[in-house]
């Protein structure tokens, strides 16, 4: 497990697939820019340097449940890769 903030999860998320244009789709749906997926937690989280134990691969960002297992289900967040 690694504890760290939405935010530095996003930001690893960006350097694990080395471009600055990545689209994230959120659990719920929701596609934008992995810039502005960051701004939004700066600007509306409740506290955005809260921790979390979450694992991030080059594709998703996940979170581990209490027995240290990712959680099934939809990942909070994944890269969506644009048709070339």
């Amino acid at each position: 497990m690694v504890k760290m903030t939405m935010i530095e999860a996003l930001e690893k998320l960006a350097e694990l697939n080395d471009y600055d244009d990545i689209l994230v789709q959120t659990n719920a749906g929701e596609l934008k820019a992995i810039d502005f997926a960051i701004d939004d937690i700066r600007n509306y989280a409740d506290d955005e340097d809260e921790i979390f134990d979450l694992e991030v691969t080059k594709e998703t960002i996940g979170e581990f449940d209490e027995n240290g297992y990712v959680k099934l289900g939809e990942p909070l967040y994944r890269v969506v890769r644009e048709e070339q």
